[in-house]
């Protein structure tokens, strides 16, 4: 499989990041999350996003990895190493990809639900596990943004 315009694709991002930022981390749906899961890998091997800050979080909604065995490569080289919060449908046709992306995970947060390939309205049990999912990312982002400033005192 092959992916054009990809490179262009990643500097269009970067440059929104830019412009818009700072974001502290990404959420995608569908093939917005295929590319967010794959950017922190791809970001911590210099291959994109360099210009912008490290990205602290992924919120994953019917997603999976790249299929590219070169995009793949390079992506998933290393386990994505920030929190990341997954969105599974049980009748999605993802499924089976976005649970191997969730073994590339260090530490995923994971909400099954029984649509499909959709955003899901979420019941007692997913609220748990968001909220613990945002208590994690809240205070990481907090933690980064104390050596950020911490940095920028000492001219870093």
């Amino acid at each position: 499989m092959e992916y054009r315009n990809f490179d262009k694709c990643l500097a269009y991002i970067e440059e929104l990041m830019i412009k818009d930022g700072p974001f502290d981390g990404l959420m995608g749906f569908s093939q917005g999350s295929i590319l967010s899961a794959a950017l922190p890998g791809l970001q911590e091997q210099g291959l994109a996003l360099t210009r912008v800050p490290k990205v602290k979080y992924l919120i994953i909604i019917g997603g999976a990895k790249f299929q590219s065995p070169t995009v793949a490569g390079k992506a998933y080289a290393n386990k994505i190493a920030c929190p990341s919060l997954h969105f599974i449908g049980e009748n999605d046709f993802l499924k089976v990809h976005g649970e191997k992306l969730i073994e590339s995970c260090v530490d995923p947060f994971v909400i099954r639900h029984p649509k499909g390939h959709t955003v899901p309205r979420l019941d007692d049990e997913s609220l748990v596990v968001m909220h613990r999912f945002l208590e994690k990312i809240e205070g990481e982002v907090l933690e980064y943004s104390s050596k950020d400033v911490n940095e920028t005192e000492v001219g870093m």
